[in-house]
């Protein structure tokens, strides 16, 4: 893989991001995105490609954080994962609390972040390729990890990514993304070119947003097979419900702004498991359960409205 340092990060665009739905705040070598008001289980790990400031990354990080899990964006050694690539041990023991991890990364450290996994498997059970493949000395296939590899078909290197499936578990979907580019997993340039395209790469024929917006639906897409049902009212309503958005438009601008809210809303999150566990186990209540949240929803939206 072609590497080429990056000297200048879109700072404005970071600083936009960090703010609002997550709280976030830099370790000695590395970089945590937190979900505002969930208790995170699950946790990805996110690998920088070659040379790129970590922080180029944090836009999707603090979009994959607020769908409810821990992101850490690590700082490698010279910005190059093959000088550190074992940095992820530092992150689960700082986080003993996270039960499942994912690791993933960008083009080198996509490649490393594999390496990681192969050694790891009693820690690591998901991993995540943003235009990358494993090496056959990083190869996953024959292990019990799950895989996804997420590319552009305008990269630089389609054929090697798509070669990757040899080195990946079996079944590991391949997601395209029809236009975008190597240079685009990154909100990073080189001071000068606003459409500036990373050496071995080629222009891309969408936008930066819009790949962005791809590469995070398809990264939360299959972290969301990690998570274990712990939200009620998903659980009561389902997840594509368009009143869940509302009762969390509740929760963020009404509940959230009192003290007592934001202990209502911690200790929500906090027994959300046993109240789901109750609720599977007593289908009578459950039903009651979902009548009474369904004519609730119309009052929580005048509510909104005063």
């Amino acid at each position: 893989m072609k590497i080429q340092k990056i000297n200048i990060v879109f700072i404005l665009s970071l600083f936009m991001f960090f703010s609002f739905s997550f709280s976030a705040y830099e370790a000695a070598a590395y970089f945590v995105f937190k979900p505002k008001y969930a208790n995170p289980k699950i946790g990805f790990i996110f690998y920088p490609g070659g040379l790129v400031d970590p922080r180029s990354y944090a836009p999707p990080a603090r979009a994959i954080a607020a769908k409810g899990y821990l992101t850490v964006i690590v700082k490698m050694v010279g910005d190059l994962a093959v000088l550190s690539s074992n940095r992820a041990d530092k992150i689960i023991s700082d986080y003993s609390g996270i039960k499942t991890w994912i690791i993933g990364g960008h083009s080198l450290g996509g490649s490393f972040a594999c390496s990681y996994a192969q050694g790891h498997t009693d820690k690591i059970d998901g991993v995540v390729l943003w235009a990358s493949w494993p090496s056959e000395g990083f190869r996953l296939d024959g292990t019990d990890l799950k895989a996804i590899s997420i590319y552009g078909t305008k990269d630089g290197h389609p054929d090697e990514i798509k070669a990757g499936a040899e080195y990946l578990p079996e079944g590991t979907p391949f997601i395209k993304i029809e236009g975008g580019n190597h240079t685009q997993f990154g909100y990073y340039w080189d001071g000068v070119n606003e459409n500036f395209v990373q050496e071995g790469d080629n222009p891309a024929d969408i936008s930066r947003e819009e790949q962005q917006k791809q590469i995070i639906k398809a990264t939360s897409d299959f972290l969301e097979q990690f998570k274990e049902n712990t939200c009620p009212v998903v659980y009561l309503l389902g997840a594509d419900d368009t009143r869940v958005g509302t009762l969390r438009q509740f929760r963020d601008t009404v509940l959230a702004k009192s003290a007592v809210g934001k202990e209502l809303i911690a200790q929500y999150y906090d027994n959300g498991k046993r109240i789901t566990a109750f609720l599977e186990q007593k289908p009578v209540i459950k039903d009651c359960a979902k009548k009474v949240l369904e004519l609730s929803i119309p009052v929580v939206g005048l509510l909104m409205a005063f």
